[in-house]
């Protein structure tokens, strides 16, 4: 059927046809919408596969120490040893993101830990590795993901901008804690079968994947920030604003807090895994694939609907409901039981984390955003190793049980008191 157009008024263009309504985009599409970005694409996947690498790389580490050690405590002390470099590189680490390409900065820093992943894979694999091999290899990938950490978290704007920055962080969260599905289980697999050497070799060898990535983008698509010509070079700057406004303030509590006494749960996972549920490698591979699988379901919904436009309501859920699962799991006996506590705590754990990162990087200003997530990271990150090895004196001490219910009460109590002292938290969008 022909559309007919009214008469054009006279000396005027023919009137051109309505538009047609526009159709919002589908559920699937919005969770996805920082995908339509290339720079953000071959980001997402190569992120992906190193990560996997990673984390196969995580659980191989840590079943070596307590193969050579048989104790928690050294396995709190390996996490430690890997924070030592991120306190004082960290301000300097956001100053040079602030300052300098990211881009390039996260090339050198993923090259550097490739080679420390071949380096560990060749002790292994000559069957001379020892406890101080591991730790001092540990230093040095601290110091590698001190420079790095930061400009990763500074980088997504500029690959997707503002507009799709909050999708991109989630979906960022779901290439993170995707990779907690995939290695822990093959690393069990490896682990089992061919010993840890195997799966530190594929960690290395993964890195290929994001320098891959990396060397791809079109430079002309990243929108870097300028940096401020009268703070670029205050390397407190970043320190400065968080201490004085009180909404980052309250974010960067609240995730520091649990840092320390909650995140650390997965130090003793092994012992769980071998102790108190009588496994294996292939045991404790699942159980950190548990967590993985929430933590995936959790970026997923972090990613559109609800947890997009209450990101401070999602985070304070999230930060209450993690410690109670945690306090949960820690009592548990039985198999099936600790594969769903741990499936609800890595979603409850990304719902904390995912709306932090995203309402961190959308209300810091552009020049200070590198500082101030290196201050972030270096939080998370320390906060974490040094809770690990507190957590692992205090199992060594006590019992793995009392050690991890203790830490879980705390970090209950602790993330209560700060939503209580900033509310309007709750309420941030």
């Amino acid at each position: 059927m022909r559309t007919v157009l009214p008469p054009a008024p006279p000396g005027g263009a023919p009137p051109r046809p309505p538009a047609p309504p526009r159709v919002p985009p589908s559920a699937l599409a919005a969770t996805f919408q920082a995908m339509r970005h290339r720079n953000f694409r071959l980001w997402f996947f190569g992120q992906l596969t190193s990560l996997v690498g990673t984390w196969m790389q995580t659980i191989a580490q840590n079943w070596l120490v307590y193969q050579l050690t048989g104790s928690a405590r050294d396995l709190g002390l390996v996490n430690f040893v890997g924070a030592i470099p991120l306190v004082p590189l960290t301000l300097y680490a956001g100053a040079i993101a602030d300052r300098f390409s990211k881009r390039k900065i996260i090339f050198a820093m993923q090259a550097a830990m490739m080679v420390q992943a071949f380096l560990l894979f060749a002790l292994c694999w000559a069957g001379v590795v020892q406890v101080w091999h591991v730790m001092a290899l540990a230093f040095l990938l601290g110091a590698a993901q001190a420079l790095d950490t930061p400009a990763r978290q500074a980088f997504v704007v500029e690959l997707v901008g503002k507009e799709d920055l909050s999708n991109a962080i989630a979906l960022n969260s779901g290439i993170f804690h995707g990779a907690r599905v995939i290695g822990p289980a093959v690393a069990g697999i490896l682990v089992a079968y061919v010993g840890v050497s195997g799966a530190f070799f594929l960690n290395g060898a993964s890195f290929l994947a994001v320098l891959g990535g990396l060397f791809l983008m079109d430079a002309s698509l990243i929108r870097r920030a300028r940096a401020d010509g009268k703070v670029g070079d205050d390397l407190l700057g970043g320190a400065r604003y968080i201490r004085d406004y009180r909404a980052p303030k309250a974010i960067v509590l609240l995730v520091s807090f649990s840092a320390l006494l909650a995140m650390p749960y997965h130090v003793l996972v092994p012992v769980f895994a071998k102790e108190i549920l009588g496994g294996g490698a292939g045991t404790y591979g699942i159980l950190m694939s548990a967590a993985g699988v929430g933590a995936v379901l959790g970026s997923l919904f972090s990613a559109s609907g609800w947890a997009v436009r209450r990101k401070g309501m999602a985070l304070t859920a999230g930060s209450l409901s993690f410690p109670l699962f945690l306090f949960a799991f820690a009592f548990s006996r039985d198999y099936a039981l600790s594969v769903g506590l741990l499936t609800a705590i890595g979603f409850a754990f990304v719902l904390q984390n995912a709306p932090a990162n995203s309402l961190l990087q959308t209300i810091v200003p552009d020049h200070l955003r590198g500082r101030v997530m290196a201050i972030y990271v270096s939080l998370f990150l320390g906060l974490m190793r040094i809770g690990g090895l507190l957590l692992g004196l205090l199992a060594d001490s006590t019992s793995t049980t009392a050690a991890l219910a203790t830490a879980a009460v705390a970090s209950l109590a602790g993330g209560a008191a700060i939503c209580a002292k900033f509310p309007e938290l709750r309420k941030m969008e």
